[in-house]
């Protein structure tokens, strides 16, 4: 199964979104596309491809997750090489796992990026907005409304340990090609997109 989810620009409103201001965000071309395919074990692969030569791998077994809340399965994931990036993948796992109650198994996971990191155009929101697209294809899962960028937001806090607004994830997964979107992030209300 393959996802993808762009990067977003700040066109007027930016940190506000913590305050309850009006904003306007659009998203780049540049974008984050993850790809999810099932194994018949308990491992859980994930690659991320940096370049043409160059990539990050980390794996872990999934059943030494399945019994954790998100403190305990965060820390578990930091405590191996690697788990500061990969805790952003398996953070969206996590969150299905215990907010929607997602039997999960093995699976390898290949990340590609084009979305510059910490430029503040939200990698980490294109990322989980991919990742959740794609293991909502592959598990069947049915998100309502704006769900799916609220569990995305949560993996970011209670997995990664960053305490984003909503913003980023709502611009991801809502935006359009070529058109502003408007957002009011307190708790969230999305307006219709602006040509």
């Amino acid at each position: 199964i393959t996802a993808r989810a762009p990067g977003r620009m700040d066109v007027m409103g930016g940190i506000s979104d913590y305050s309850g201001s009006l904003l306007l965000q659009m998203t780049v071309k540049q974008m984050t596309i993850v790809q999810v395919q099932e194994r018949t074990d308990s491992i859980i692969q994930l690659r991320s491809l940096i370049n043409k030569s160059k990539s990050q791998n980390f794996s872990i077994d999934s059943n030494l997750l399945t019994d954790k809340n998100y403190a305990e399965a965060s820390s578990l994931i930091h405590s191996y090489p690697g788990g500061d990036w990969a805790n952003y993948i398996l953070g969206c796992i996590m969150v299905l796992y215990i907010e929607k109650n997602l039997a999960f198994t093995g699976m390898n996971i290949l990340i590609q990026s084009n979305v510059p990191m910490g430029k503040g155009v939200s990698s980490s929101a294109s990322l989980e907005v991919a990742t959740l697209c794609a293991l909502e294809k592959i598990y069947n899962i049915k998100f309502e409304d704006t769900e799916l960028p609220i569990l995305a937001q949560k993996a970011e806090n209670l997995m990664v340990g960053a305490p984003c607004g909503l913003m980023d994830q709502l611009s991801s997964y809502l935006g359009n090609k070529n058109k502003l979107l408007p957002l009011i992030c307190q708790p969230h209300q999305v307006f219709s997109p602006v040509s």
